[in-house]
């Protein structure tokens, strides 16, 4: 067993055990993460798709394709997705990682590709970017989000004195085994120095207070789903303080 085969299943157990609380603040963020994927997938074209890690909740379910590659590491989560892929054409879901298997994918022309919650998590996030690179075409768009160290919440903990440093590592960070913390200047920076250029970007979701406080306020009836939908689009007065932020790229040829 690889160091990344460790990595895998503790987290894959990890959110599965989030997965499964009666509510989790973490899958308010999955619906968003997605709704951000779908408005990137509407902008640009999108026949033939890649997904880098889907987790429980692949994104075929939720967008029109001609074909559908998956490539993800933890079993459980291949076999939720061939489960769901059941019945529907064109879908290839492959277990393993992406910097292992990604010369397999040679022969396929994804104009597509989503790296959706995943450039953080990852060891060498550098190895990555670049395994990726070598699997796009001139037309392809790559789709990668991550937190955003700068995100509301991030903010008011550190004006609270609560955390030393904006870069400081959360306990959230620490159970989904977040490797690397990236504000705009350094997400931008890692996206260029790996040959892609940045077609459009932003933030998404305004967050007031950390996953474990917002589970509590919405348990106990403070927040409802119309306070959920109104952070959604808050970003449009603070631009650079969503929870996450994205990027739509191509590579520099």
């Amino acid at each position: 067993m690889n160091k990344y085969e460790i990595d895998i299943n503790d987290y894959s157990r990890e959110y599965l055990n989030e997965h499964n609380k009666n509510f989790s603040f973490e899958s308010v963020l999955v619906d968003v993460r997605r709704k951000q994927v779908l408005k990137s997938l509407n902008k640009y074209k999108h026949k033939h798709i890649l997904e880098v890690g889907c987790g429980l909740n692949p994104l075929f379910q939720h967008c029109e394709y001609e074909s559908y590659t998956v490539i993800e590491p933890a079993f459980e989560f291949v076999q939720q997705a061939k489960k769901l892929a059941e019945g529907r054409k064109n879908i290839n879901i492959v277990h393993g990682f992406m910097e292992e298997i990604y010369e397999t994918l040679s022969e396929y022309d994804f104009d597509f590709i989503i790296v959706s919650g995943l450039l953080h998590g990852v060891p060498d996030p550098v190895k990555l970017l670049h395994v990726i690179y070598q699997v796009c075409k001139a037309n392809t768009v790559v789709h990668i989000s991550v937190p955003n160290v700068y995100s509301f919440h991030r903010l008011l903990a550190y004006e609270m004195n609560y955390i030393g440093s904006i870069f400081e590592e959360s306990d959230t960070g620490i159970k989904f085994q977040r490797h690397t913390r990236f504000d705009k200047q350094s997400f931008f920076k890692i996206v260029k120095e790996n040959n892609f250029k940045i077609l459009s970007h932003g933030t998404y979701f305004i967050k007031p207070f950390t996953n474990e406080q917002m589970e509590k306020i919405i348990d106990q009836n403070i927040v409802n789903i119309s306070i959920i939908e109104g952070l959604e689009k808050m970003t449009k007065y603070m631009p650079d303080m969503g929870c996450e932020m994205f990027v739509n790229a191509k590579i520099n040829l």
